[in-house]
C-alpha cells in the first residue's frame, strides 16, 4: 500500500512539472494580425522619401465635382456669377 501512494505522488507531481514545461506561448504572435491589416491598406510606402506637390486641378472641373456631389445627395448649390472687375483711371474723378 505505501508504494502504491508513493507511486501516486511520483505521477502527480510529474504531470506538474511537465505542465510547467510545456506551457504554450501564446503571445509571441500578440498583434501580428493588427500589423498585417494596418501593412496593408498602406498604399505607397515610400510615398514621405519624395517631396510634396501640391494637387492641381480647375475651378471649373472642382465646381462640376461640388455640384456632382451636392445632386447625389439631393440639394442643390447656389452658383456664384463671376466677380466683375472695373479699372478705371484716377483722371476720371
Amino acid at each position: 500500500m505505501k508504494t502504491h501512494t508513493h507511486f501516486v505522488k511520483l505521477l502527480v507531481a510529474a504531470g506538474t512539472l511537465s505542465a510547467c514545461a510545456t506551457a504554450p506561448n501564446w503571445e509571441s504572435r500578440f498583434g501580428d494580425a493588427a500589423r498585417l491589416n494596418f501593412a496593408q491598406q498602406v498604399i505607397d510606402p515610400n510615398a514621405g522619401m519624395r517631396p510634396a506637390t501640391p494637387m492641381q486641378t480647375d475651378g471649373k472641373a472642382a465646381g462640376g465635382a461640388m455640384k456632382g456631389y451636392a445632386d447625389s445627395f439631393g440639394y442643390s448649390v447656389k452658383e456664384t456669377k463671376q466677380t466683375e472687375i472695373t479699372i478705371t483711371s484716377p483722371a476720371a474723378k
